[in-house]
């Protein structure tokens, strides 16, 4: 009964393992479980819902996490998204957050909804009012990010994969978190300010800020690795440096009259100061030749154009037609942040066929060799019972469970390597049991070689320049078959060498 059990933990572990492929695109899990009302920080909330900022009351901020049901993993990404209000209104309890923090729990991320600091006056000094509601809104996203990076063991999570979406209020959260990275650019108006109501009490001081990171865990990172913004803007691209290339992905109308695709008051209203959409944020790293980016601009729509109204379902059920475009180009964004690259060559001897894996990032392979049979080796070598044609695919995943394959085609023959060494070159004396002379029909400018034994490994290789005639001393090598790889320029020619 024992060997039973055993039997059947050991299928069941290869047959989770195998049904976890494609983690991060693919949904693997049947649901998300949630934490509510985690408290990620505290900061000084204005009283008056922001209209007397030197009057504060000390709020907790909370989040819900989502965990994927059933998984076990302890080296996850996380995604952190922020909601849409304008710093006005909204929760972290809205649709579209919530959805989106759902759909990647199920395939294998932690995530994270999360309330911020809301309210400022709308009615005098708006334009100082609003731009320390972003600058409070920038401390708190920072927050949540130090405190997922301190508490990582907790929520199994990899401290450097930390993710940030936000939508119209949170995308100004997003952007902010990456480009107003230091503290010497920290506004003004977020600093001590002498201000007047318009109502009594009429004489007030807004109090500085503080820096970009206030609360707990100032001993972790508050910038994001990657951010996507949905309709966002910021305060101006003059914040963004050579140095500022974190990963970014814009998503934007280009009708919206809400937060201007181009610049602009945010809806319209010019009491507000301008900002600097994702049109010309788009622009600015252009110049600055980062492609560490990507955009989903669409025309003639305009805010929050999948569906939703300060992220609420405008149907009541769910997204439009533009809601999955949304989420399968944000789930390739994302993917491709923490993703191996995988990649091989093969040298074929007959029917045996040497694999050198030349991924980046891997830390397991699954190879598929075309004939029915697999191996989960780095360099496996294998032998196929018959000459034809195969493709040959290699799966691989990384410390993060994320992965990448990847297909060669390969034709074997009984021949093994085709000799075309006489369309390129001579070789004599052969048989030699020392040294042969490689005579190429012209002068090469570059020329390298290879001498591979019977197993596919290289014994003894070489580069030239200039040249139409060269020796090549075999003199250590054992008794046998060899063959010798030529690349002259270009052009490849294989040939054989028998050492006796």
């Amino acid at each position: 009964m024992k060997h039973k059990i055993l039997l059947f933990a050991l299928l069941l572990t290869q047959f989770i393992g195998f049904s976890q492929r494609y983690r991060y695109t693919t949904t693997l899990f049947p649901a998300s479980t949630i934490t509510q009302n985690v408290v990620y920080g505290t900061a000084p909330s204005v009283d008056g819902f922001g209209t007397v900022e030197s009057s504060t009351t000390p709020q907790n901020l909370l989040m819900d996490v989502y965990k994927p049901q059933g998984d076990t993993f302890t080296n996850r990404p996380v995604i952190i998204f922020a909601h849409p209000g304008g710093f006005f209104t909204g929760s972290r309890n809205v649709d579209d957050m919530m959805a989106f923090c759902d759909y990647f729990a199920r395939k294998g991320y932690v995530t994270a909804t999360i309330d911020y600091r809301l309210g400022f006056s709308i009615t005098d000094n708006v334009a100082m009012h609003s731009i320390r509601a972003v600058y409070r809104g920038l401390q708190d996203g920072r927050a949540a990010i130090r405190y997922f990076r301190a508490n990582s063991a907790t929520y199994g999570i990899d401290p450097n994969k930390v993710y940030f979406v936000g939508s119209s209020a949170g995308a100004f959260i997003a952007l902010h978190s990456i480009y107003l990275d230091q503290i010497s650019e920290k506004p003004a108006e977020a600093g001590i300010n002498p201000y007047t109501n318009i109502t009594p009490p009429f004489s007030h001081i807004a109090p500085d800020l503080g820096g970009l990171d206030i609360g707990a865990y100032l001993g972790f990172n508050g910038k994001p690795d990657a951010v996507i913004s949905m309709w966002g803007a910021i305060q101006s691209t003059n914040l963004i440096t050579p140095s500022n290339n974190t990963p970014v992905f814009l998503i934007h109308g280009e009708a919206d009259s809400t937060v201007s695709f181009n610049t602009g008051s945010p809806f319209g209203y010019s009491s507000l100061p301008q900002a600097d959409g994702s049109n010309p944020i788009n622009t600015k790293l252009n110049a600055l030749n980062f492609t560490n980016k990507e955009t989903y601009f669409v025309p003639g729509v305009g805010h929050e154009f999948y569906g939703v109204a300060n992220g609420t379902w405008s149907n009541g059920a769910g997204g439009n037609a533009y809601w999955p475009i949304v989420l399968d180009r944000s789930t390739s964004f994302l993917w491709k942040q923490h993703k191996p690259t995988a990649d091989f060559t093969s040298i074929p001897i007959a029917l045996t066929v040497n694999f050198t894996d030349t991924s980046l990032g891997a830390t397991s392979w699954s190879w598929d060799f075309g004939d029915g049979t697999t191996s989960t080796l780095q360099n496996p070598s294998h032998t196929y019972t018959a000459a034809g044609n195969y493709t040959v695919a290699l799966y691989i995943e990384n410390l993060n469970k994320s992965w990448d394959e990847i297909s060669h085609p390969i034709t074997l023959s009984t021949m093994g390597l085709t000799d075309n060494s006489k369309e390129l070159f001579q070789i004599y004396p052969n048989p030699t049991n020392a040294i042969v002379t490689i005579s190429l029909g012209k002068t090469a400018s570059k020329v390298n070689y290879q001498i591979i034994d019977y197993s596919g490994k290289i014994v003894k290789e070489n580069s030239l320049s200039e040249s139409q005639l060269f020796n090549v001393n075999v003199e250590n090598l054992e008794s046998g078959l060899y063959f010798i790889k030529i690349t002259v320029d270009e052009t490849v020619g294989f040939g054989k060498i028998v050492k006796n």
